[in-house]
């Protein structure tokens, strides 16, 4: 604990020493497998507790994934199960050098800061409502600047701009395909009051 307490102050102060670490870590890959699992569940927890008794504000879309905590839990693990390929493949594809098994890795750390974040949102959501979105913006930030450094360390790339930019690209370019999904398995009707 005190070793993951450590990395954890590494990740927010020096992210990219910070990767060097837990990449050098050598976790097995079943634990790796099991922590993509686990933070799945746990963040799924905490979106349906965060969420409560306000389905009926949200979109279609997460009305029908966090209605259930178990679905919560399978489009969260997806979610990032998707993000882990996307790491790898986009990475190896501009020459990065990273594993598979080091994108789980990392993605599934990242994972944890976040959390931390879930949990404080949670507590705002019930004690002080206004700040809670700004926890979420923050949060958000943070998630970007560790992605982008952890990324850049994991493929050996030496602008985190370029990297940065890489990621931006990767989601606008996903979210417009799992949009046109979306919109073609719901039908446009069910995001015709969104």
């Amino acid at each position: 604990m005190q070793r993951i307490g450590a990395l954890a102050q590494l990740t927010l102060r020096e992210p990219r020493q910070a990767a060097r670490t837990l990449l050098a870590e050598d976790v097995p890959i079943p634990a790796r497998t099991a922590g993509l699992l686990l933070v799945a569940v746990v963040s799924a927890l905490l979106a349906s507790l965060q969420v409560g008794g306000k389905l009926t504000e949200l979109d279609p879309f997460s009305r029908f994934m966090l209605a259930s905590p178990f679905r919560a839990a399978v489009f969260q693990w997806l979610f990032l199960a998707l993000t882990v390929v996307l790491v790898h493949r986009v990475g190896r594809a501009f020459d990065g050098r990273g594993s598979l098994p080091d994108a789980l890795l990392v993605v599934v750390w990242l994972q944890l800061p976040m959390l931390a974040l879930q949990i404080l949102q949670l507590v705002a959501t019930l004690l002080v409502p206004p700040l809670a979105g700004i926890i979420g913006l923050a949060g958000f930030a943070l998630f970007l600047w560790l992605m982008t450094s952890f990324v850049a360390e994991l493929h050996g790339f030496r602008s985190r701009g370029m990297v940065f930019l890489g990621l931006v690209l990767t989601a606008l370019g996903v979210g417009l395909i799992l949009g046109v999904a979306t919109v073609l398995i719901l039908g446009p009707e069910a995001f015709a009051n969104v």
